[in-house]
């Protein structure tokens, strides 16, 4: 009998049925998961007008080619790091378009040069491109804890 119908307890002894065993996602869910965090990611990066460049380095994507394979859904699953790199992508965009005038604020705060502590004169686009995982937390972090766009 297999390890996951075994009918006996951890002490040996048998428990009245088989046990249950919970199961990661299985990979069509996983690729579903996928597919709707990409299609938000590449939604947000034309409403910011990103190169291909840009978005392989924000998504730690390897080439534009391969970032063209995830765009048509013959890609692997993005790994929990580029997922988590959507997930604050997408964090930053929702908290920047929260009204009816969003998109085009967003698009002008991701790309105006900031005196700010953390961009240092830089745009937060540029900021988050030369930074990484550590700048999209800490964008995603500004934001919430301004409640708003932040000197827009």
């Amino acid at each position: 009998m297999s390890a996951a119908l075994s009918s006996k307890s951890r002490g040996g002894r048998s428990r009245g049925g088989p046990r249950l065993v919970l199961q990661p996602p299985g990979r069509p869910t996983a690729r579903h998961s996928t597919r709707s965090v990409l299609k938000r990611f590449f939604a947000i990066a034309a409403a910011w007008e990103l190169s291909p460049l840009q978005q392989c380095r924000l998504l730690k994507i390897p080439s534009p080619q391969v970032l063209e394979r995830y765009r048509l859904g013959q890609a692997p699953r993005l790994s929990a790091l580029q997922q988590e790199r959507a997930a604050l992508i997408s964090h930053i965009h929702r908290s920047l378009t929260r009204d009816a005038a969003g998109e085009e604020r967003a698009w002008a705060f991701m790309h105006t040069p900031r005196a700010a502590k953390p961009f240092a004169g830089d745009s937060p686009l540029y900021f988050m491109l030369e930074n990484g995982l550590p700048a999209l937390r800490e964008v995603a972090r500004l934001l919430a804890r301004a409640g708003r766009t932040p000197g827009v």
